[in-house]
């Protein structure tokens, strides 16, 4: 779990996340899509643009687990809920 002003931010891994996507039925399905990018936008609209090291440390982590295959691209996910 990261922790990013005062908001906590959790990464799921892969298998986990297609655990969670695979049990889904379609209504959940297009509740999960219509979330996410809603949490998509929400998180352009910030106005708060400076990363602190909190930030750069989280980034820098997210790297290193999507490089082991831990977790998945943004992208990927989008495609998986087909947003």
């Amino acid at each position: 779990m990261i922790k990013k002003k005062g908001v906590q931010l959790m990464s799921v891994p892969n298998d986990e996340l297609e655990n969670i996507l695979g049990n889904l039925n379609e209504k959940n399905k297009a509740v999960a899509k219509s979330f996410l990018s809603w949490l998509l936008e929400k998180q352009l609209d910030e106005d708060d643009d400076c990363l602190t090291p909190e930030d750069i440390q989280a980034i820098e982590q997210g790297r290193i687990e999507f490089q082991n295959g831990q977790t998945k691209s943004l992208e990927d996910l989008k495609r998986e809920l087909e947003i």
